[in-house]
């Protein structure tokens, strides 16, 4: 059975930059557990091919039916939807990238291992998805699926703690229209990393994606595999958080957040145990050092 990974009521709210995993990557290890790294050669290689002969083809299509005495509207019409099939496909090849890429700053999120069929697994991940600074967050549920690597074991009800990446939204948008998620497990065999990683994210939080498990159904019915959650059913702590960005806040009236301190002043009392560190003093004329 795999180990139950260690949750605590404090962690980092949404957003704060030590939810942020910034840890050494194991290459070797990366490759062995994700699946990524041939997932997405492959959409990279039949993107390009396929897109790029089905844009062809399309336009071979338009200009056959256009050129002939009479307009063939059979050629016409698979032209026209050939052509933004191709478009489509040519593009989702360019935009795929390498396994390692999503570690590399992603915020760390909580997930919930939902299913689990031979390989095929899926995973419920939560995030806040807001864009704005002041904003309260905006939590989503994402639904991924993928194939486990042998010598990888994912158990229906397992916690996963996650890196979230691939963020997608129009730039005049003010949250993320969609995003994806990998297992922290994949980047680093550590059993220290990963309890590290599952404890700066708060229990509140854990609790949420576990009440997300209720949604599944309809997440896989939807393409995008993403659903977006009530602010209304959102626990307080989660919906005010006490910093954005790291940064001390006050919620006001309107429902936008006020900075009320700056960088300097992140560590709570609950935190400073942890936090203090012992710094070098040099030596001055009034405390003068004794040899031995």
């Amino acid at each position: 059975m795999p180990r139950m990974i260690e949750q605590t009521e404090q962690g980092w709210p949404t957003g704060d930059p030590r939810r942020f995993f910034d840890v050494p990557i194991d290459p070797a290890h990366l490759r062995a557990s994700s699946p990524n790294v041939y997932r997405r050669a492959w959409r990279l290689t039949t993107g390009v091919v396929l897109g790029s002969g089905l844009l062809l083809l399309g336009i071979w299509a338009i200009a056959v039916g256009m050129r002939g005495v009479e307009v063939s509207w059979v050629s016409m019409v698979a032209g026209v939807l050939a052509v933004p099939l191709g478009v489509g496909l040519f593009l989702r090849g360019l935009m795929a990238s390498n396994a390692a890429k999503p570690y590399r700053g992603g915020q760390l999120v909580p997930g919930l291992v939902v299913e689990q069929a031979d390989a095929d697994v899926q995973v419920l991940v939560l995030a806040d998805t807001s864009r704005d600074p002041v904003a309260p967050p905006a939590f989503a549920y994402r639904l991924m699926s993928f194939t486990a690597r042998e010598g990888t074991r994912f158990v229906p009800g397992q916690p996963v703690p996650c890196v979230a990446h691939g963020f997608v939204a129009a730039p005049w948008s003010k949250v993320w229209w969609s995003f994806d998620a990998s297992p922290v497990e994949w980047a680093s065999s550590d059993p220290d990393v990963v309890d590290a990683a599952a404890r700066a994210i708060p229990r509140a939080e854990w609790n949420l994606v576990l009440a997300g498990t209720e949604r599944v159904a309809d997440l896989r019915r939807r393409l995008s595999r993403v659903t977006r959650i009530d602010e209304a059913t959102v626990p307080e702590e989660l919906r005010r958080p006490r910093t954005r960005m790291g940064v001390p806040v006050e919620w006001q009236s309107d429902g936008r957040a006020r900075f009320v301190g700056s960088v300097g002043h992140t560590v709570t009392p609950a935190d400073a145990a942890d936090s203090t560190v012992e710094l070098p003093v040099e030596p001055t004329p009034e405390s003068p050092t004794t040899t031995a």
